[in-house]
């Protein structure tokens, strides 16, 4: 390390022989969290939401709109300074407030709400993040009444800062990002920081953590990480379709792989493999308690229960075929999109943070579905509305042998899943007494976890099994860079280990999951939490504001009620597949359970078989699901064409019957239910009507009677007098669009079919 002495931050290549002993540090700051929380119980419920805007800069003479990439010119401006050689993303912005402070305190006014926000620079330097400057603590009268103006008043802090040319828009990707002209002062491509043959270098935030974690990507990975995305055929698209940056037969799903430099040292490995005796293996968590061997297959204990859930295919997919798709070559196009809107909850203990991760997230597919955004990549239609698998493919850095297509030899395993992605298990109660409804067949996929940092919780007295399996599942992946702290100088006796959470926070912040769990928050002093990641950034501060509060009043009534939304893992994974296609709220079912209060007491309130709708019992809505071919071939349904069966544990519902309600089929809905918890808060009649004038969003977008934003910008595109139906979206219907939909956020313009 002496070589190395001069810098601040090392990149993954650098870092990789002493990757084992920063995981092992890691593993010990858990350990440390996880022991000095047993005693903690929080008094209060907080929360907090994270959101995401991009700004854009309008030309109206030439009627077109790019990318500004100001973001770090206006954040100085705000009183951040913008420093390109330092390890976090702004150092001078002071963290959040400690929750004992917090919570007491009289409420802020929006305007104080605003002016302390804690602004966060984005990998791409046309967007930027913030969260609040204080955890929120519950309270309904708040959250009615002071949440929107908070975000409302942060809008109009940041749009005062912009020249008269620009426009701040909370959208999930720019329409034509990677697309022509995209970005005001564009540079060619393939430039020296990201390497892309799409996107231009001043596109990417040059601080050294970003373009660090994006070359740690593509060098683990061995090769640019392509992602395609189906491009939606309309009656004029040239079929079949070829995206100009495939240069190899699209016939054969080929395209072309710029290869990177791998890394040169004299561990011979792939990757991020196993050192030494440092193995990984991989498993089922049905079979917790079974003996172990690396790299194994299912277990027979789960093959007992696999009538429970579809028999998904059990072995790594052949590599997706990239025919007929829009190409994506960068990272950037994932962890550089400027819409998020993440909801963190602050759990009183670890008890209800896990019962928070495991109940929210079912949900969370149907969440990305109400919320979907971005029907529009690199200026073509696709046949996607969400960006979550997208996401997820552009930040995959797992190399050949993790990703199954080449034997293993030096790969601590297969790996199933990218690293943003949905979660691999649930985590259950501590104590199954604790929790009956939780059953060990839920969790029927299989995951690679490190044994070495498993084996270090194991011999940690109380923590359990399946906690231990889900962080050591985490740190099976490399982190893709590592600031000289954390890396010691074993000459100058210096060690690796630290007294805080920073090497495994690392960690965390390099895999995203629908729902994440966190550890305990040295800095504000809040608990365990929990965040909801799967949701899309919403145009307006009202759409945002409707969906953080649904999932806050849903966290309290899960609490409350001990709901039971458990669901196979194999299902929720195909929920989320459904969930991103075109219209999925009117158009798609969700597998879901049939009763939310069933199955607390530690037995099956049904068949424990999934009952499976014909076409024409699918409420108004129209479905175009292709039942035959998603479940016949798995062979664990009903009788075909007799509808819902009422003892089926599982059920496929649209996202109107999960969200309101169905009499026909005795489904509750989570909305009657949160509804009838309201009363229960004693809120004064004013208050509890502003709140339930919010839900009423959610609640009719569900309904299919308002749509969501992606379902409005495909219209747009579609009617607009200059589309030709080829799929296409030119830079003139790109203006109009975002013009109109930055109209629509400031009240100038209204969309009833889309608030109503």
């Amino acid at each position: 390390m002496d070589s190395l002495q001069s810098k601040q931050l090392y990149s993954w290549k650098e870092i990789l022989p002493h990757m084992e002993e920063i995981r092992a540090e890691a593993t010990n700051q858990f350990i440390a969290a996880w022991k000095s929380s047993r005693s903690k119980h929080a008094s209060d419920f907080m929360w907090h939401e994270t959101m995401g805007y991009v700004i854009v800069k309008r030309d109206d003479a030439a009627r077109s709109i790019v990318l500004s990439p100001r973001m770090p010119e206006i954040l100085k401006e705000m009183g951040y300074a913008f420093d390109p050689s330092a390890y976090c993303s702004h150092p001078g912005i002071p963290g959040k407030q400690d929750c004992n402070n917090s919570c007491g305190a009289a409420a802020m006014t929006p305007a104080d709400d605003a002016a302390k926000t804690c602004w966060r620079s984005a990998h791409a330097r046309f967007a930027l993040r913030c969260e609040p400057p204080h955890l929120r603590p519950f309270s309904l009268v708040r959250l009615t009444r002071e949440l929107q103006p908070c975000l409302q008043a942060r809008r109009s802090l940041l749009k005062s800062k912009l020249r008269p040319d620009e426009m701040l828009l909370s959208i999930n990707q720019f329409p034509l990002l990677g697309a022509g002209t995209y970005i005001d002062g564009q540079t060619p491509s393939n430039g020296s920081l990201l390497g892309s043959q799409m996107l231009s270098d001043v596109c990417l935030n040059p601080m050294p953590s970003f373009t660090l974690e994006i070359d740690g990507i593509n060098d683990r990975r061995g090769a640019v990480p392509y992602t395609g995305v189906p491009v939606f055929r309309d009656t004029n698209t040239l079929w079949p379709f070829v995206d100009k940056h495939q240069l190899t037969d699209p016939s054969k799903g080929d395209v072309l792989v710029k290869p990177t430099a791998k890394c040169n040292n004299d561990i011979s490995r792939d990757s991020a493999c196993s050192v030494g005796n440092h193995t990984a293996t991989s498993t089922s968590t049905a079979d917790i308690g079974v003996a172990r061997s690396p790299w194994s297959a299912p277990y027979s204990e789960l093959q007992t229960d696999m009538h429970l859930a579809p028999n998904l295919p059990r072995q790594p997919p052949e590599p997706p075929s990239n025919k007929n798709c829009v190409l994506l070559d960068s990272p950037l196009f994932g962890i550089g999109n400027g819409g998020v809107l993440r909801i963190t909850l602050c759990a009183a203990d670890l008890n209800e943070a896990r019962l928070l991760h495991d109940q929210l997230a079912p949900i969370s597919a149907i969440m990305a579905a109400l919320t979907a955004a971005t029907p529009i990549v690199k200026g073509h239609l696709v046949d996607r509305d969400c960006y979550w698998d997208v996401q997820c493919g552009t930040v995959d850095d797992r190399t050949p042998q993790e990703r199954g297509i080449v034997p293993l030899t030096t790969a601590k395993g297969t790996l199933q899943k990218s690293r943003y992605g949905s979660i691999d298990m649930y985590l259950g109660p501590e104590d199954a007494k604790m929790d009956l409804a939780f059953r060990s067949q839920y969790n029927d996929c299989i995951f690679t976890y490190d044994e070495v940092s498993h084996q270090m919780m194991h011999n940690a007295v109380g923590i359990d099994e399946r906690l231990s399996l889900h962080v050591s599942r985490l740190l099976v992946r490399d982190i893709h860079y590592a600031p000289e702290r954390m890396l010691g100088n074993k000459s100058k006796g210096v060690s690796v280990r630290s007294d805080g959470q920073e090497h495994f926070k690392r960690f965390l912040g390099c895999s995203r999951q629908n729902v994440c769990l966190y550890p305990p928050n040295n800095n504000t002093g809040s608990g365990w939490e929990v965040a909801v990641m799967s949701l899309e950034v919403q145009l307006t501060d009202a759409e945002n504001a409707a969906f953080i509060t649904f999932i806050v009043l849903l966290s309290r009534v899960i609490v409350s009620y001990r709901l039971n939304m458990y669901l196979p893992i194999s299902l929720m994974d195909e929920n989320f597949t459904r969930a991103q296609k075109p219209n999925a709220v009117r158009e798609q079912l969700f597998y879901f359970r049939r009763d939310l209060f069933g199955g607390r007491d530690g037995k099956s309130n049904g068949s424990g078989r999934i009952s499976k709708r014909s076409n024409d019992e699918s409420s108004w809505h129209t479905v175009h699901h292709e039942h035959d071919s998603a479940g016949s071939e798995r062979g664990v349904f009903g009788p075909r064409g007799k509808g819902l069966r009422v003892n089926a544990e599982y059920v496929e519902l649209t996202i109107d019957e999960i969200i309101n309600g169905s009499n026909t089929y005795c489904i509750s809905g989570i909305m009657n239910v949160i509804l009838n918890f309201l009363p229960s808060m004693r809120l004064e009649f004013e208050d509890e009507q502003v709140l339930r004038r919010q839900l009423l969003l959610v609640k009719r977008r569900a309904s299919g009677k308002l749509c969501t934003m992606a379902t409005w910008m495909r219209n747009f595109v579609q009617n607009h007098p200059e589309y030709k139906h080829n799929s296409e979206v030119s830079q003139s219907i790109n203006y109009d669009m975002l013009r109109t939909m930055n109209d629509i956020e400031e009240g100038k313009t209204s969309a009833p079919d889309l608030l109503g």
